[in-house]
């Protein structure tokens, strides 16, 4: 597996996480378990991508902007994360914040799909992308991602 495959594959569990935390139907129990599973995968993936992906990608003139873009995006991310710790699932304060949160991840994962993952294909060779792969998953794994229900 690349990086690239291994960011998508815990982007696709963001995703699905995000889809249960703001589904109006899912129970209150199961939008709270969801938006739980997310925080823990948001912070593995994070802390592992901003590791293993970005800081080598900060190291070229080239992938400066989009990674400090990146880093920002995980700020926003994180700061949202906080403020729904402790919200009430049932609430409409709850859904508007996962809602929000839902937004931004989705956002994030799209830019870096589309446009992000296609600069650094340019920017990191073929070993260098295998090896990072490696540092990542260690780092992700130790992290306890991947988080599912």
């Amino acid at each position: 597996m690349t990086i690239f495959e291994d960011l998508r594959a815990s982007h696709e569990v963001q995703r699905a996480l995000a889809r249960t935390m703001t589904h109006s139907r899912t129970a209150p129990d199961k939008r709270r378990a969801a938006f739980l599973a997310l925080a823990h995968e948001l912070d593995a993936h994070a802390t592992s991508e901003e590791r293993h992906f970005y800081v080598p990608l900060l190291m070229d003139d080239a992938g400066l902007s989009i990674s400090r873009h990146a880093l920002a995006d995980h700020h926003k991310a994180e700061e949202l994360v906080e403020q729904l710790r402790g919200v009430d699932p049932t609430t409409d304060t709850f859904a508007d914040l996962a809602k929000q949160l839902a937004t931004e991840v989705r956002d994030h994962l799209d830019e870096e799909e589309h446009g992000t993952f296609q600069l650094a294909g340019k920017l990191l060779s073929k070993t260098r992308q295998a090896q990072l792969a490696r540092e990542y998953r260690a780092e992700y794994a130790k992290r306890g991602g991947p988080f599912v229900l």
